[in-house]
C-alpha cells in the first residue's frame, strides 16, 4: 500500500448538494406506491442508501430485483428531470477549488457513491468530473455489493486507490455513509453540512474530525 493520504468523496449531498432534488423525486414515488410521502426522519434514515434499500423500505418488504429496478428507474427519471430543470448546476461550495488543488498537488482522489452508473454519466457531463477523477476511481452502485452502512464500497475505493483505510480521508453527509467509512476502518472523516443533512447526528459520530459547510474550510 502507498503512504501519504488519499481523499474519498461521497457524491450526492457531498460534492453535489442535491438532497432536495432526491427528496422531491422519492417523495413522488412514495406517494404513488404507499400513498404518503417520506417524513424528515425517513429521509435522514434513507439518505446514502442504495435504490434497492430505499425501494424495499418504501414497499415494506424485500422485493425482487426486477421490481426494485423498475421503481428505481422511475424515480431516477424524475430526479434527472428535476436536476435538468435547475440548470445550471454547480458542485458544492469550495469543492471545485479543493479538487483543483488536490489534482495540482498530485493527491489521489476517488468517489464512492450509492448513485448508479447512469446517474454518474450525467454528473460526469454536467461537472466535467474527468478533470479530477480517473474513470476507475469513480465507484458507483453496481447492484451487487452491499450498500452503506456496510463497508464494501469504501473498501473497494481504498483498494482502487492502493491506499490502506487508515491512509484515507472521507467526506460524507449521511449517517449511513459515515458508518460505512468507519466500518471500513477509516478514521479520518469530515461531515458535510449540506442542505437537508442531519447535522447534529453526523457531526457527533465517531471519527468525524470536523463539520464542513464549505470545502474551503478543509486545510489541504
Amino acid at each position: 500500500m502507498k503512504t501519504g493520504k488519499a481523499l474519498i468523496f461521497d457524491f450526492n449531498g457531498t460534492l453535489f448538494w442535491d438532497t432536495s432534488y432526491n427528496r422531491e423525486a422519492w417523495g413522488a414515488i412514495a406517494k404513488k406506491y404507499r400513498n404518503k410521502p417520506f417524513t424528515d426522519e425517513e429521509m435522514h434514515l434513507l439518505n446514502g442508501r442504495t435504490n434497492y434499500q430505499t425501494v424495499a423500505y418504501l414497499l415494506g418488504y424485500s422485493c425482487d430485483q426486477k421490481t426494485a429496478d423498475s421503481i428505481a428507474r422511475e424515480k431516477e427519471a424524475l430526479y434527472i428531470q428535476i436536476c435538468e430543470d435547475h440548470h445550471p448546476l454547480h458542485l458544492a461550495p469550495g469543492a471545485e477549488s479543493l479538487l483543483k488543488k488536490a489534482k495540482l498537488l498530485g493527491i489521489p482522489m476517488a468517489i464512492a457513491t450509492s448513485a448508479g452508473k447512469e446517474n454518474m454519466d450525467h454528473y460526469k457531463q454536467w461537472f466535467s468530473l474527468g478533470r479530477y477523477f480517473d474513470e476507475h476511481l469513480i465507484i458507483t452502485d453496481d447492484g451487487k455489493r452491499r450498500g452503506k452502512p456496510e463497508p464494501d464500497i469504501y473498501l473497494e475505493a481504498c483498494k482502487a486507490l492502493g491506499y490502506s483505510p487508515s491512509s484515507c480521508i472521507v467526506f460524507e453527509d449521511t449517517k449511513s455513509g459515515i458508518q460505512s467509512a468507519i466500518n471500513a476502518g477509516i478514521t479520518e472523516i469530515y461531515a458535510i453540512a449540506s442542505n437537508g443533512a442531519d447535522i447534529e447526528t453526523i457531526k457527533a459520530m465517531e471519527h468525524v474530525h470536523g463539520l464542513l459547510s464549505d470545502f474551503n474550510q478543509f486545510n489541504l
